[in-house]
């Protein structure tokens, strides 16, 4: 039986298991509801969020610019469509920089403080 469990792994089992490995990490980093001490909040990550929210706000203003001035009101939906999406970044990053209602404490301090689980006291 040890014998089994010893056997030399190919090649192709060998990368597998190691992107296997590398993609649960990286899950786990990005998963809300993960537990664990390596999830924590990257202050880059929300500046990227930002960043394409205010990008995203600039191009729906101008989409809305060149559609009043061109007269193509057919385009309205997109634009709301859009807006729409621009409208749950924001409450993602919100939600992010604002943290939880139990803990009244932003995720960002949580992590810093290494209370990730949010314990009362």
């Amino acid at each position: 039986m040890l014998a089994q469990q010893q056997q030399p792994q190919s090649r192709w089992t060998a990368i597998v298991e190691r992107w296997d490995g590398r993609l649960e990490r990286f899950r786990e980093s990005i998963d809300p509801f993960a537990e664990g001490p390596e999830r924590r909040m990257k202050p880059w990550a929300i500046a990227a969020l930002s960043v394409g929210l205010v990008v995203l706000a600039v191009v729906i203003g101008f989409g809305g610019w060149w559609i009043i001035n061109h007269h193509k009101w057919a385009l309205i939906i997109p634009l709301l469509k859009v807006g729409k999406l621009l409208a749950v970044g924001v409450a993602i990053v919100a939600a992010i920089l604002f943290g939880g209602k139990l803990t009244k404490k932003p995720q960002i301090e949580q992590t810093q403080n290494g209370d990730a689980a949010g314990s009362k006291g």
